[in-house]
């Protein structure tokens, strides 16, 4: 594989090829600052590519590590409040004013990792494979694992959501991590559907690490807040955060891919808590599920599961633990009840009888009681029937999160099922010389809005390069008629002088590249031959033009 012909967006080798024929990329653009320049190395080793996302605390790449021949993922720190780079430097400069938070947070940034790196293992993680220091900041890189992100992967699906033995498949791996993670101190604080990845394995792993103080309201950075998945106290408003913060963020990323849309966001709630679970999803949800769905999705922390290992109980409850989980009731240890007093033999034995009969029925009905209760009660809070109104008296209208449809097939999306249930769907055409036929330039809504059902989104549709053809007959016209007749027909001029012996009137065209007749696309290239100007001849000197007079002397 020859380095060099990488294409710096997916990392396929190119054949000389100005776009990419893998993913589109062309090969000319350029990497804004603060980023690193493309193809700048990291570490000695590894060749830096396309930046896919940032936030205030770092960015990260795509990268290929031309040692063991595999594309890899590079976060980098770079606070970009804190710093400056210059286009094409590689050099961090930090800003005087932040120079000590800026090695605060560093020393953070690599803590992270580096514990990270310490449990590559982990089945939902994808393996740190380096950390670097270098150009004043530092690197963590990890595997590429190809895969695509759980928004996408349900907007992609044929329903838009799952059931639960789908989703137990899915997410109850990632509980065991998350469980390992937090009892290390790393709090994720971001978990959303975006930067939770399904492999070609069917696996489920969490991306999308940054420093805690990059996402809760309150410090000098500017908080990265998912709405619909953040909890309340992240947004500084007097609660503390901790394991129940990732408790509240799983959650609802998990009621996203059982019911198919975003929760009503926290903040939101705290006013007028409208989020419920609609019958027709209800009636297929486990209801211990339910159960811990309510308990995970409480606003006030004080009244939610208060860590992992309580949840992975609660979404693998048996009866008994429903009951006691609905109940709010715990049974005290078998040393502090209280003890009868010992009777006779015979009546022991009767009354054992007896007594077995009695308690067994008492126990049955007080299962049924606190069952029934419990199902009251989560249906009351939690779920109602489709279009049934909230305790607020208001209808409960269905919301959807908005796709990024950008580069699909219109025609896919058109016919699709679930996003015609969801979303009013027009479209207009444009061409596009850089985006395929029938495929969407953009979108009216910003991919993530959340919207009512039934809100149209307009497409705009590639129609294809427009063509144009270059016209006959302007070979031996001056440059001057023959530029502005190209560009008024949507051509880029690059005018060409050729070297005139004097034999050629300057300024005529002699020849155009493509030529005449051909057919280019809208805002090609076309070069224009023209001859230049001849060259000046030495002008005739009142010495060289006077005859000498005394040249009849001589016979001159």
């Amino acid at each position: 594989m020859n380095i060099d012909n990488l294409c710096m967006n997916c990392m396929q080798e190119l054949h000389g090829e100005k776009q990419c024929p893998n993913c589109g990329y062309y090969i000319d653009s350029p990497q804004i600052s603060p980023y690193l320049p493309l193809r700048t190395t990291v570490g000695g080793k590894y060749i830096i590519g396309k930046m896919l996302s940032s936030n205030s605390e770092g960015a990260s790449y795509i990268a290929f590590d031309f040692e063991r021949k595999t594309p890899v993922m590079i976060r980098e720190y770079l606070p970009d409040k804190f710093i400056e780079r210059g286009f094409g430097e590689t050099e961090v400069t930090i800003r005087a004013q932040w120079n000590d938070i800026y090695y605060i947070y560093l020393k953070k940034f690599l803590d992270m990792w580096r514990r990270l790196a310490r449990v590559r293992g982990l089945s939902a993680l994808i393996p740190v494979i380096d950390i670097i220091e270098e150009n004043n900041t530092a690197y963590a890189v990890t595997e590429y694992i190809e895969s695509i992100s759980l928004r996408e992967f349900l907007l992609k699906s044929s329903t838009g959501y799952l059931n639960w033995e789908k989703a137990k498949v899915l997410f109850m791996p990632v509980l065991s991590t998350l469980s390992t993670l937090h009892s290390m101190g790393i709090i994720h604080y971001g978990l959303n559907p975006d930067n939770m990845l399904i492999g070609r394995d069917g696996k489920l792993r969490i991306s999308g690490f940054s420093i805690s103080e990059a996402r809760i309201e309150g410090f000098e950075l500017s908080p990265e807040l998912f709405e619909g998945y953040t909890p309340i106290e992240q947004y500084s408003y007097g609660y503390e955060e901790g394991a129940w913060s990732d408790v509240y963020s799983f959650c609802a990323v998990l009621y996203r891919a059982l019911v198919g849309t975003v929760p009503q966001d926290a903040v939101s709630r705290s006013v007028n808590d409208r989020l419920i679970i609609p019958a027709r999803y209800a009636e297929i949800i486990p209801v211990y599920v339910i159960n811990a769905l309510m308990n995970g999705l409480q606003v006030d922390p004080a009244e939610r599961t208060g860590d992992i290992e309580s949840l992975r109980e609660e979404l693998s409850a048996t009866p008994g633990n429903v009951v006691s989980s609905f109940s709010g009731v715990n049974a005290p240890p078998a040393e502090e009840r209280p003890k009868a007093q010992a009777a006779p033999a015979e009546e022991q034995q009767s009354s054992s009888s007896t007594g077995k009969i009695i308690l067994i029925t008492f126990l049955i009905c007080l299962g049924i009681g606190l069952l029934a209760f419990a199902g009251y009660m989560a249906y009351d809070k939690f779920v109602k029937p489709a279009g049934e109104p909230s305790q607020s008296n208001q209808e409960e209208v269905a919301t959807f999160e908005v796709g990024n449809f950008v580069n699909e097939s219109y025609t896919l999306i058109a016919s699709n099922t679930v996003q015609n249930e969801r979303f009013k769907i027009s479209s207009t055409m444009e061409y596009s010389s850089t985006v395929p036929e029938g495929y969407i330039i953009s979108q009216s809504i910003e991919p993530g809005t959340i919207v009512p059902m039934g809100t149209e989104i307009t497409f705009v549709v590639s129609k294809g390069p427009e063509y144009v053809v270059i016209p006959s007959g302007i070979v031996g016209e001056m440059s001057v008629f023959v530029e502005q007749q190209l560009k008024d027909a949507g051509l880029t001029v690059k005018v060409v002088e050729k070297s005139n012996d004097g034999s050629h009137e300057e300024g005529v065209v002699y020849g155009v590249s493509p030529g005449e007749g051909t057919k280019v696309i809208k805002g090609s290239e076309v070069y224009v031959q023209v001859w230049g100007a001849p060259p000046e001849t030495e002008p005739e000197t009142e010495e060289s033009t006077t005859k000498n007079p005394f040249d009849f002397i001589f016979g001159g």
